[in-house]
C-alpha cells in the first residue's frame, strides 16, 4: 500500500518539534548548571580576595584603609569587598594619617588622589589640603569625599552580571559593586567645615552638604530632626540631606519606624509623611502613623479617614493596603497593640522562605504584617506592666489572662498575644524581672499559649531581587538554547535536503 504523503509529512513535523523541545531542554538544563557554578565561582573567587591573609600578612598603611601586599595595594569597600588600585605608583604611595576618620580611605601617590580604589580627577596630590567633615582641596579644585560606601548607582544588574562572568575566567579587575561617592565643589571659594554638623561646609554664601547646595537654609536656625538621620529643618523648611522638601517646618516633625523597617519622616502637626525625598500624596493627608518602634510588624500603618496605607520599599512608593476599617479614634496601647472606639487590634509578623530550584537553599519571598482584631475593647483590662513595659504587659479578659509582648519577633518571638496558662506561670509574670529568654521557655513549655484574633487587614512585601541572578542565568539559558536549536534546525534541514 501507498504511504499518505500527508502523514509522513505531518510525523516528520513532529519528530523534528519534538527534537528541537528535547534539544532546547538538554541545553537550557546544561547551561543553567553552567552559569550556576560560574556564580559559586566569582564568590569564591571574591571571597579569595577578601580572605584573611591580605591582612594578616599585607603592610598597613598607618591607620588608613590601604595594605600592600605582594606588589599591590589595595583597599577595602564595605559591602563591596577589597579592591585593587589599578596604576598606583607604589614607591609614592602614602597616606594623610591624620586624625580624621573621614581621611582613612584617602590615599595618594604622585600622580592621583585615591578615594578608595578610585582616583579622584582635578585634585593634584602635591597641595592636598584637608578641610574637614570630608571636604578636600588643593586650591583650585575642591571636592567632598565621602567615607561612607554605597551601591553604585551606575552599574546595572546586566552589566554586572557579564563583569562577573569575565572576572571569574580572567584576571581583569572585579566589578565596583560599592563605591565611596564624591562631589565637586563648583566655587571659587575656600570652605570651612562647619562644627557639629557632619558632611557641612560653607563658602560664607552657601551651606552644602555632601557637597550639594541647601537652597535657601537659614544658617543661624539650621538643626537636624533628630541625631541619627538625614532630615534638617530651619526656621522655614525642611530638607533630606540637602534636598528641600515641598512642607513647612510645623514644629512637630519626628523620625518614625518599626523596629528594624523604614524609617519615615512624619508631621505630627499635619499628618505628612516622607521617606527620604518621596512624599505620600499629601491631598490624602493627615495620615495617622500605627506601629511606631513596634517589633511585630515590618510596616508601618499609616491610616486616614479613607483608607490604609504602608509603604513598599520594593517598588519604592506608598500603597494602598485596604479600606479605613478603623470606627472613631486609633490610640495605642503599645507599639504593637492598639484601639479604636470599639475594638482592639494587634500587629503580626511573618516571612515567608522559597525553596530555591535545584537546590537546598532557601531564600526571602515575601514579608507580611497582619493587622488582627481581638473583638470589643471594653472587655480586656490591664493588669500590669512587665518591666515598665519594656517586656511585656499582663491583660485580663473575663477569667483569662494573658500576655502582649513587647519583645519581638527579633527576639524569636513570633506571636503578640498569649493566654496565661497557670496561676504559677502567672505569679512569675507578675514579678518578671528577666529576659527574651525565659518567655521563649514559657512558650516552648506551653505555659503562654499563643491566640488568633480575626484577620482584618494583611500587608505583603514580595522580595524578587534575591531571584535575580537565578532568573537572568534561566534567560540566558533560554536565549542560547533557541540559538542552538535553531543552528541544530538549520544543519539538519539542510541535511535532508541533500537526501532528496
Amino acid at each position: 500500500m501507498k504511504k499518505n504523503n500527508f502523514d509522513e509529512t505531518l510525523k516528520f513535523k513532529k519528530k523534528r518539534s519534538s527534537d528541537t523541545i528535547f534539544t532546547f531542554k538538554i541545553i537550557s538544563a546544561i547551561i543553567l548548571v553552567i552559569v550556576f557554578f560560574i556564580f559559586l565561582l566569582v564568590s569564591s573567587k571574591i571571597t579569595s580576595l577578601d580572605s584573611y591573609e591580605i591582612e594578616e600578612k599585607g603592610q598597613k598603611y598607618a591607620n588608613s584603609d590601604f595594605i600592600q601586599y605582594q606588589g599591590k595595594i589595595s583597599v577595602s569597600v564595605p559591602s563591596g569587598g577589597r579592591y585593587i588600585l589599578e596604576n598606583v605608583d607604589i614607591n609614592s604611595f602614602r597616606v594623610l594619617n591624620s586624625g580624621d576618620r573621614n581621611t582613612r580611605v584617602i590615599g595618594l601617590d604622585k600622580n592621583s588622589v585615591y578615594l578608595g580604589n578610585i582616583p579622584i580627577p582635578d585634585l593634584d596630590p602635591n597641595k592636598l589640603e584637608i578641610i574637614g567633615n570630608g571636604y578636600y582641596t588643593d586650591g583650585t579644585n575642591t571636592y567632598f569625599c565621602s567615607a561612607v560606601s554605597e551601591r553604585n548607582k551606575n552599574l546595572s544588574l546586566p552589566m554586572k552580571v557579564f563583569q562577573s562572568l569575565i572576572y571569574a575566567f580572567s584576571k581583569t579587575k572585579k566589578p565596583q559593586t560599592y563605591i565611596y561617592p564624591y562631589k565637586k565643589i563648583d566655587t571659587d571659594k575656600r570652605l570651612k567645615p562647619i562644627s557639629d554638623f557632619l558632611s557641612f561646609a560653607t563658602d560664607g554664601n552657601n551651606i552644602y552638604y555632601e557637597g550639594e547646595i541647601l537652597e535657601n537654609v537659614d544658617f543661624n536656625t539650621l538643626k537636624a530632626v533628630d541625631p541619627y538621620h538625614e532630615y534638617f529643618i530651619d526656621k522655614e523648611n525642611v530638607y533630606y540631606k540637602s534636598k528641600l522638601l515641598p512642607i513647612k517646618n510645623s514644629g512637630k516633625l519626628k523620625i518614625v519606624s518599626s523596629e528594624q523597617g523604614d524609617e519615615f519622616l512624619y508631621d505630627e502637626a499635619n499628618g505628612y509623611v516622607f521617606m527620604e525625598n518621596y512624599s505620600f500624596d499629601r491631598e490624602k493627608a493627615p495620615y495617622k502613623v500605627l506601629g511606631n518602634e513596634g517589633n511585630h510588624l515590618y510596616n508601618l500603618v499609616f491610616v486616614n479617614n479613607e483608607g490604609i496605607y504602608y509603604y513598599n520599599n520594593q517598588k519604592k512608593k506608598q500603597l494602598r493596603a485596604g479600606d479605613n476599617i478603623f470606627v472613631g479614634n486609633v490610640e495605642e496601647l503599645s507599639p504593637n497593640v492598639f484601639t479604636d472606639d470599639e475594638n482592639i487590634y494587634y500587629f503580626h509578623a511573618y516571612e515567608v522562605q522559597k525553596k530555591l530550584k535545584h537546590s537546598s537553599g532557601y531564600v526571602l519571598a515575601s514579608r507580611n504584617t497582619v493587622i488582627y482584631s481581638l473583638g470589643k475593647k471594653d472587655a480586656w483590662e490591664k493588669v500590669k506592666d512587665i518591666r515598665s513595659g519594656t517586656v511585656g504587659s499582663i491583660w485580663k479578659k473575663e477569667n483569662k489572662y494573658y500576655y502582649f509582648d513587647n519583645l519581638g519577633i527579633f527576639q524569636l518571638i513570633d506571636n503578640t498575644i498569649y493566654e496565661i496558662r497557670d496561676k504559677e506561670t502567672l505569679e512569675y509574670l507578675l514579678n518578671y524581672n528577666e529576659g527574651s529568654s525565659k518567655i521563649r521557655e514559657f512558650i516552648e513549655n506551653e505555659k503562654l499559649i499563643k491566640i488568633e484574633g480575626e484577620k482584618k487587614i494583611e500587608i505583603r512585601v514580595k522580595y524578587t531581587t534575591f531571584f535575580l541572578p537565578f532568573k537572568i542565568s534561566g534567560l540566558l539559558a533560554f536565549i542560547l538554547g533557541i540559538i542552538i536549536a535553531k543552528v541544530s534546525h538549520y544543519f539538519r534541514e539542510k541535511k535532508n535536503a541533500k537526501k532528496f
